[in-house]
């Protein structure tokens, strides 16, 4: 038992309603009941006496697939490759150079993990002769040349490998490049091109089912990934799916891997009973998908149908009224709007439409990225980040995410997500063609673009002129249990124009550093103040995924005095130290100033640290000149340092070379002041070097701290 954390399993006991501790215990039994089947009969399994009575058997000719009768269901009509090929080039001729250059780089073998493209050939001497180079699937592609045991069953695949990373192997085996070989087909000219990418296409398919065998290696390991790469081999089909080269003998091939991807599934659902993650629904989407596009297949109606009940009921669990995602993490937000608006569109094409609430849940999310989204069109970095997408429709940054309200409005016919001055993104016509364009221009923009209040996210966003900050003050994911949260109670980004000032660290990696991981996700990853090193919730040692809810954060008011955008946000996370402290932070926004009030309640003496994670290398301590302690005086809220801020110990920050900004600060306590070396994490896998600012001080409790941040005139 001394492995095992009690403190944990009593925080789920009281945490989970009674009913969901009830469904994890049956799921639970279910699958060991399965695994110990197998394990016990292993090869004799298939001896006949083991053979189901004939009663039960299917017979042979209800398991082959029925013949599809007129045309294919899909979210985008063939006949209109060539008008919208023809948009393509006129609207988009730079995305449209994107797309062909990731098209020929797939081709050769080259693939693009985490934003950076990675040799996966199966052979390093293969050159461009195939239709596409053979890839190695077994290959973690980031991990210093480690490859995973293809003889070995996936679910027996160990996923923390020294020095590998699973999620790199999986990029490569999503065959996300699908959609890139059809999307440079419809881009081509003359037919023998065309044929060309068909022939990548099916070329791709082929080499994966060979070389990875159902239920074997690495890219069987886990069923998410085995319904993604259903969900995009079905969805990017329809680019290709008319092309003389795609024959019958090929489509029953294509038809055959997927009805092996979602038996799979099936067997393998993510279903824990107690918490549901985004893992159990992106299992379902993929089943959903594949039973709505290609109804030819055996199974096709249960997927569709009865899988699609069991989405449609998960869709509106894991989205809040507020329209933010139950994980707790923008990245994999942007990753579910994605999944699960395939998941909506193919069942639309299927004919057997999601309810009205589902599709209302769906545009919730997309309509509070809209409200998350910075100046620059990135995302704030709240939570995990792994770079996953579900419609890869264009290469994009992990938090670039500016095209995501106008998507939905377009898909979903949404006004209320279509943002003022919002160009349509190239998305539009790539998954809804030429008509989606049109319905988007025609779509009047009644989104909304002023601060925002996120009332079950608790994520406070103000704007101002060019200002924008994000104070996020909320429950952890998985309804408290942890999953993709962090500890970042009051912290803060902040960004002027398109220059970040202040960030999250960010995520970086999960199982090939664990500790790492805990550091990134902890207290001190954060641009907040942490008491005594103490973290807001506590960390599970050995359990990536895990953070026991304790905090009780929350946003207390947001408000417009006094020409400011005003925020409040609390959490008592520190209350479980032997002197208990409550932190407030109070955050406000002009139009070229942000200040914050650090306000720590409770008793006795505490050292507190107030961190400041800057996305530059410029970064230096300098005293402040008159007129800049004039602006910050004249600027501060009313009450915010009293007795002045400290003009000696300032720090510039310098963008391009420039000075570009100023950080001011004040304390009730002396304080120390330092700026060391660390890195932001903009997507996964990627570090930046970046600056952080530290405050320090020690005494007693109430104590405030301040901060100012002066954008300076540009020459």
């Amino acid at each position: 038992m001394s492995g095992i954390d009690l403190g944990y399993y009593a925080y789920l006991a009281s945490a989970v309603p009674t009913r969901e501790l009830a469904r994890a215990v049956a799921a639970r039994a279910r699958r060991a009941l399965r695994g110990g089947i197998r394990q016990v009969l292993g090869p004799v399994a298939s001896h006949p006496a083991l053979r189901p009575p004939f009663f039960m058997q299917v017979p042979a000719e209800q398991r082959r697939r029925h013949e599809l009768r007129g045309k294919r269901p899909s979210i985008l009509d063939p006949s209109m490759r060539e008008v919208t090929a023809r948009m393509l080039r006129e609207r988009f001729p730079e995305a449209c150079k994107f797309v062909l250059h990731e098209a020929e780089a797939c081709r050769r073998g080259e693939v693009p993990i985490f934003g950076k493209w990675k040799d996966c050939r199966k052979h390093a001497l293969h050159t461009v002769g195939a239709d596409a180079i053979p890839l190695d699937y077994s290959l973690d592609p980031i991990g210093h040349g480690v490859r995973y045991d293809p003889r070995i069953p996936g679910m027996r695949i160990d996923h923390f490998v020294d020095g590998a990373d699973v999620k790199a192997a999986w990029e490569i085996g999503r065959l996300q490049q699908l959609w890139r070989f059809g999307q440079a087909r419809w881009l081509s000219g003359t037919a023998t091109e065309r044929s060309t990418w068909a022939r990548a296409y099916m070329a791709t398919v082929r080499q994966f089912r060979a070389d990875c065998p159902v239920g074997m290696g690495v890219q069987w390991s886990c069923a998410m990934e085995v319904s993604s790469r259903a969900f995009h081999a079905a969805l990017a089909f329809v680019y290709v799916q008319d092309d003389p080269a795609v024959d019958t003998a090929f489509v029953a091939e294509l038809a055959e891997m997927l009805d092996e991807h979602c038996a799979f599934v099936e067997e393998h659902i993510e279903d824990t009973g107690a918490v549901r993650t985004n893992h159990y629904a992106a299992d379902l989407v993929g089943l959903v998908v594949v039973g709505s596009l290609f109804p030819e297949l055996p199974r096709a109606r249960v997927w569709r149908d009865v899988f699609g009940r069991k989405l449609w009921e998960e869709i509106p669990r894991q989205v809040r009224a507020d329209g933010t995602h139950f994980e707790s993490s923008t990245g994999y937000q942007r990753l579910t709007a994605e999944l699960f608006l395939g998941a909506v569109l193919a069942a639309r094409a299927g004919g057997t439409p999601a309810p009205r609430e589902v599709e209302l849940a769906v545009a919730g999310l997309f309509r509070s990225i809209g409200h998350l989204l910075k100046p620059s069109g990135r995302i704030p970095q709240i939570g995990d980040l792994d770079s996953c997408r579900g419609l890869p429709l264009m290469p994009r940054a992990a938090l670039d995410c500016g095209y995501l309200p106008a998507l939905g409005a377009a898909a979903l016919v949404d006004p209320t997500l279509k943002l003022p001055d919002a160009p349509c993104p190239v998305e539009v016509a790539w998954l809804l063609g030429a008509p989606g364009v049109e319905r988007f221009d025609l779509l009047p923009a009644r989104g909304h673009a002023g601060s925002s209040l996120l009332r079950d996210a608790n994520v406070a966003v103000l704007r101002r002129g060019a200002g924008y900050l994000c104070l996020t003050a909320g429950p952890n994911g998985q309804g408290g249990c942890g999953g993709h949260a962090h500890n970042d109670k009051n912290s803060v980004e902040l960004s002027f124009g398109g220059v970040d000032l202040v960030l999250d660290r960010g995520t970086f990696v999960y199982a090939r550093e664990p500790r790492d991981r805990d550091l990134r996700r902890g207290t001190a990853g954060h641009s907040t103040v942490q008491v005594d090193g103490a973290e807001q919730n506590r960390i599970i040692p050995g359990r990536l995924f895990a953070l026991p809810d304790t905090s009780r954060a929350r946003i207390r008011w947001m408000d417009r005095p006094n020409g400011h955008e005003m925020a409040s946000g609390e959490h008592l996370g520190y209350q479980r130290l032997p002197r208990g402290v409550v932190h407030r932070r109070l955050a406000a926004l002009g139009e070229e100033f942000a200040a914050f009030q650090d306000e720590l309640f409770g008793d006795g003496a505490h050292l507190l640290a107030a961190r400041w994670f800057i996305p530059h290398t410029d970064v230096s301590r300098r005293a402040a000149v008159p007129e800049e302690l004039r602006r910050i005086n004249a600027q501060a809220p009313a009450g915010f340092a009293p007795e002045g801020f400290d003009a000696v110990r300032c720090v510039e920050v310098r963008v391009d070379g420039k000075p570009f900004a100023l950080f001011a600060f004040a304390a009730s306590l002396p304080f120390e002041l330092s700026v060391d070396e660390t890195d932001v994490s903009p997507g996964y896998a990627e570090r930046l070097a970046a600056r952080l600012v530290t405050l320090r001080c020690e005494g007693h409790v109430p104590a405030r701290i301040w901060t100012c941040v002066l954008v300076l005139p540009r020459e």
